[in-house]
């Protein structure tokens, strides 16, 4: 019992949509993911609307993030509209609310959505995301020039260290 204690004091509660982001960002800039070395970015404005937090690693791939405290479907809708240009899109969710999206893994599937479960300390992949070609190519390139416009010192961090393939948890 100790134990189980114990391992819930380590997990998060997030009170905010940006408190979860904040945290998880700052995963992801410290290579403290699955995902590897990656440039980030956050609230990218790509007229369609804003995604919470778009990646983008070593293999120039860009991977959104759709932050939700509870209301998966609406991040499943948000995480869909990034598969225009991202080539992979998910929807990042603390581990305590993420489980209940899986009621719906084969829409998340069907769609090539992946779902990510986040306690603060770690990231856990609960579906994959499909990669994705790009139906809005022109929106994929304005990505890319948005992340080569960042200062020099954001992008050479990401050049000097390896990109790491995806691996679910």
């Amino acid at each position: 019992m100790a134990a189980a204690i114990s391992n819930r004091a380590k997990v998060q509660h997030f009170s905010t949509e940006s408190s979860l982001v904040e945290c998880f960002v700052g995963k992801l800039q410290a290579g403290r993911t699955t995902f590897g070395s990656v440039q980030v970015t956050t609230e990218w404005n790509h007229r369609s609307g804003l995604v919470d937090v778009l990646a983008r690693d070593g293999a120039q791939a860009l991977v959104a993030f759709e932050a939700k405290l509870s209301d998966w479907r609406r991040g499943f809708l948000q995480a869909y509209r990034n598969t225009a240009y991202a080539n992979r899109a998910y929807v990042l969710m603390p581990e305590k609310t993420a489980h209940r999206a899986l009621c719906d893994q084969e829409e998340f599937e069907f769609r090539g959505i992946g779902l990510c479960a986040f306690n603060g300390k770690e990231v856990k992949i609960l579906i994959e995301a499909a990669e994705q070609d790009p139906l809005l190519q022109w929106l994929r390139v304005r990505a890319h020039e948005h992340f080569n416009s960042l200062p020099d010192e954001r992008r050479s961090r990401l050049s000097r260290s390896r990109s790491r393939p995806v691996q679910t948890a």
